[in-house]
């Protein structure tokens, strides 16, 4: 394929494209390469730039964000830790009766309140006991707006199998609260400060963190999104209200505790937040980090465009100037290919070079006219001679066919009808000689059918019924003599006389085109299929004794008469038998 392109461009260039357009594209091209050169070292640099100054900007903040929420975690980690060492805590999850354990809960209520005084942030802790079943709940609101005995058991189940049962376990969520805030949840196993290994309970605590508060309020900048990821790639903390828990698609993108990787036409910095398996990620669309070069590019673009009208006007000009004498020649020879053979050059402001080539030119056309008029004189002659000729082949082509009908008719009958048959057959040949005239009004040839359909119908019995509908503002115009009989014969031979019964209507009248007057030879006759009509208008134009000498020679005789783009055509009617329509130059009565 770019071979043949390659081919076609040689072509156009060596033989299609005048000197000029060639000038003018060397000098576009050039314009156009070195723009493009420096748009790319430009735009090379600026992204470079961009990129390494982002990547700085972006790094710096996910390691301050990412200190304070490492601080944050162990903060709450030392926080659970010195309630789980709480006595009160231990023998509440620790001990088995009833008694004894509603006794304690109150000092656990105790606790957990004096922790929640200390700890703004909190809205809620309690002390859970799984073997028996019972838990301790203080918060600054009631279990039925938190939801909690709802939640917690299947939220802590959730993150412990990405997280470890064994350890302080993270939700970042908004589970509690019927789903209108995001928190973070704190859950860690109360063991025994005396036997290795054994879990009593857990102590659950959930708060405001404020480093998921700046997460949230970074998601209103139009082009950057900063969220904490866990390390099987699911968002657990930057989502607004209405998003769902999603999954990144590039976790297994993530190497190392820290870096940047691009997908889906956005950028993404990450880094680990201390031992914790938390990635903090900050998310910024490749195209927020360009707009500035985009701006760069469309001035560059600008100037070229200006560039290249300026040069281009300053070709044109110099090359008018050049090449004005060869142009002039060019022009006047477009003219004589459109068929102008009247044109001619004027060499009074021409350089002598340019001269001989105006006067060759010009003696080139002097001499097309002479042959030209020689030809057209040698033409009507031979156009003559044709028409002639054929006009002498049609009229006795009917003559012995009538001769043997009167044979026949006055063997077999001897009647007055005869009388009849005579009349018509003189009235005939009448209009056939016409005083000579090769062109008779429409009136006198639609009579000429008549006396035809007189002759065929005593012959055949009655088999044909004529319909004439012509305007009477068209009877008057002008058409080769003998057009109409020869399709009507065609009509009766190959249509009406095959049909079965051996009755038919033959029907004659006017259409209009935008450029053509047509009249209509219509019969209901045995007809023909769409292939056998083609074939028909096909070989219309030559002699083909399947098709019938008669119609051939119509379509010729108006050819020669009225050109090109006038004659017969046949078409298939959609009730039975065919059309055949005779395209004439468009005119009334004349």
């Amino acid at each position: 394929m770019k071979r043949t392109e390659d081919i076609k461009f040689r072509e156009k260039w060596e033989k299609v494209w005048s000197v000029e357009k060639k000038i003018q594209f060397v000098i576009l091209v050039i314009i156009m390469g070195m723009t493009v050169i420096a748009i790319s070292v430009s735009a090379y640099f600026f992204v470079h730039a961009i990129n390494r100054q982002n990547q700085q900007h972006t790094t710096e903040q996910l390691a301050m964000m990412t200190a304070e929420c490492d601080a944050n975690l162990q903060q709450y980690k030392s926080v659970m830790l010195s309630m789980v060492m709480d006595e009160s805590v231990q023998e509440y999850c620790r001990t088995e009766d009833s008694t004894r354990a509603n006794i304690l809960a109150g000092s656990v209520y105790d606790m957990l309140l004096n922790m929640l005084n200390i700890q703004s942030n909190a809205n809620f802790a309690a002390v859970v006991n799984f073997e028996h079943n019972r838990y301790v709940y203080n918060g600054n609101l009631n279990l039925a707006e938190s939801n909690f005995e709802n939640i917690y058991l299947d939220d802590y189940k959730k993150n412990s199998q990405i997280q470890g049962e064994d350890n302080v376990v993270f939700s970042f969520s908004n589970n509690y609260y019927r789903g209108e805030r995001y928190t973070l949840t704190v859950y860690f196993p109360v063991y025994s400060v005396t036997q290795v290994g054994k879990k009593y309970g857990m102590l659950i605590l959930n708060l405001d963190d404020n480093l998921l508060l700046q997460l949230q309020s970074k998601r209103t900048l139009p082009y950057s999104k900063m969220y904490l990821m866990d390390k099987e790639g699911n968002v657990v903390s930057g989502k607004s209200f209405n998003e769902t828990d999603e999954e990144s698609s590039y976790s297994d993108m993530l190497l190392g505790d820290s870096g940047h990787v691009m997908k889906d036409g956005k950028l993404f910095y990450y880094q680990k937040v201390g031992d914790w398996d938390y990635f903090l990620v900050d998310e910024i669309p490749v195209d927020y980090l360009y707009k500035d070069w985009v701006g760069i590019v469309g001035i560059l673009l600008v100037s070229m465009l200006v560039i290249m009208l300026a040069a281009l006007t300053v070709s044109r000009k110099l090359i008018a100037r050049l090449y004005a004498p060869m142009n002039k020649v060019i022009r006047k020879m477009n003219d004589v290919s459109q068929g102008n053979l009247g044109t001619r050059i004027h060499d009074g402001d021409m350089d002598s070079d340019s001269q001989k080539l105006a006067y060759g030119f010009n003696r080139m056309m002097d001499e097309i006219d002479l042959l030209m008029q020689q030809n057209r004189e040698e033409q009507e002659q031979m156009n003559q001679i044709k028409l002639n000729s054929l006009q002498s082949q049609i009229q006795p082509h009917f003559l012995y066919n009538t001769l043997e009908c009167i044979h026949w008719q006055a063997a077999s009958e001897g009647k007055g009808e005869i009388s009849t048959m005579v009349k018509a057959l003189a009235q005939y040949y009448r209009i056939c000689l016409s005083g000579g005239d090769d062109m008779i009004p429409l009136e006198r040839e639609l009579e000429h059918v008549k006396n035809y359909l007189i002759i065929q119908n005593m012959r055949y019995g009655d088999i044909i019924e004529l319909e004439v509908d012509i305007p009477e503002k068209y009877r008057q115009i002008k058409l080769p003599k003998i057009t109409l009989q020869p399709l009507v014969e065609n009509s009766i031979y190959h249509g009406i006389k095959l049909k079965e019964g051996r009755r038919g209507k033959i029907r004659i009248y006017t259409e209009t085109e935008d450029d053509a007057f047509c009249i209509v030879v219509w019969d209901n006759g045995e007809g023909m299929t769409l292939e056998q009509i083609a074939y028909l208008n096909q070989q219309i134009q030559i002699f083909d004794k399947n098709i019938g000498y008669g119609i051939n020679n119509v379509n010729k005789r108006i050819e020669l008469i009225f050109g090109e783009g006038f004659g017969l055509r046949y078409y298939k009617n959609p009730e039975a038998g065919v059309s055949v329509k005779i395209r004439l130059p468009e005119r009334e009565e004349e």
